[in-house]
């Protein structure tokens, strides 16, 4: 029973950083919406602004119901490792397995819709940065530079064509 209840506990520390974790996000997205919502009721947002912060908006409003989902499922999973504790302490070993199974496929669940999160978080930052790219004034800032096996291919092609 003893070691049982200690399987159980590696879980139990896990679940409550994650949801530090996604507590966080959430924070920072609420932030990120009023930041929005003062910009466009306070200025005056010209039809290529709008049309931005109208997917800035669709993608906020994805990630927060994931992030409330993610936040939903990982509280369900702390409350069934918990009960997998106490059934295991009350020597009810077949019902503390199943919550204990039961916490750890809710986990994974909650780990699969963050990684979802985090994907729509990267499509967001990508309508960002091309915007940046539409700026021509930065072109030239932007332009990959070369790596090293290219500037060393540049180098052996302009040797051959001095040779030949």
């Amino acid at each position: 029973m003893q070691q049982d209840i200690l399987i159980i506990g590696v879980l139990f520390p896990a679940i409550p950083l994650m949801m530090i974790n996604f507590g966080n996000r959430y924070a920072v997205l609420a932030s990120l919406i009023r930041d929005l919502h003062d910009t466009v009721i306070h200025d005056n947002t010209s039809q290529g602004d709008a049309e931005r912060f109208l997917l800035q908006i669709n993608s906020l409003r994805k990630r927060l119901r994931l992030i409330g989902i993610v936040q939903t499922i990982s509280a369900l999973a702390f409350c069934f490792a918990l009960s997998a504790m106490i059934a295991t302490y009350l020597d009810a070993t077949a019902i503390g397995s199943w919550l204990f199974f039961s916490s750890i496929m809710l986990m994974m669940l909650a780990m699969l819709s963050f990684t979802i999160e985090i994907q729509i978080a990267n499509s967001a930052l990508d309508v960002h940065i091309s915007d940046l790219e539409d700026h021509h004034e930065w072109h030239h800032l932007i332009k990959p530079k070369r790596t090293r096996r290219a500037a060393k291919k540049a180098a052996k092609q302009v040797t051959k064509q001095a040779v030949s």
